[in-house]
């Protein structure tokens, strides 16, 4: 079944499905952080689009990017700017053109932000998620220094 069918039949999941350049476009507007404040970076999606904005200047959006394919419930989350750069180097080797799932994930602590592409997959620990909170995780907080990557080179494999 493919990935997004599979996603498709289990209840809950949440996510946004943007092109690789969308992202990369995305990720490039982050601020340094001089002009940040602080490591936290929000990603909001509205069923429709994705939009990053900063932990210190959360309505403050810098970029917004329509979805495409499989669309989900709203969900929202504040995850280690730090993080950023290695999903950067990873996409970067990829057709721009390919989607990329962009989801929170609660099954355990810490909740993380799962990018998905091609088979392969990147996660880390958020600071914050919202959506999580409200569908009952109440411990939704990563670590204090973003933590390592989970790299699988297999879809769906548990690391």
């Amino acid at each position: 079944m493919p990935y997004p069918a599979r996603l498709a039949a289990v209840e809950g999941t949440l996510m946004a499905q943007v092109t690789i350049a969308d992202l990369l476009r995305v990720i490039a507007t982050v601020p340094g952080w001089r002009e940040r404040g602080s490591n936290g970076v929000r990603l909001v999606y509205d069923g429709r689009c994705l939009a990053l904005s900063t932990i210190d200047r959360p309505d403050d959006v810098l970029v917004r990017v329509d979805t495409r394919g499989y669309t989900t419930a709203a969900w929202e989350l504040t995850m280690y700017a730090t993080s950023l750069p290695g999903v950067r180097f990873w996409l970067s080797s990829l057709d721009r053109e390919q989607l990329v799932e962009v989801s929170p994930f609660w099954a355990g602590a810490p909740v993380l932000v799962v990018f998905t592409t091609g088979g392969g997959q990147m996660a880390f620990p958020v600071i914050d998620c919202p959506t999580a909170r409200s569908a009952g995780k109440t411990d939704s907080v990563g670590h204090a220094t973003g933590g390592p990557a989970a790299v699988s080179g297999t879809e769906g494999a548990a690391e």
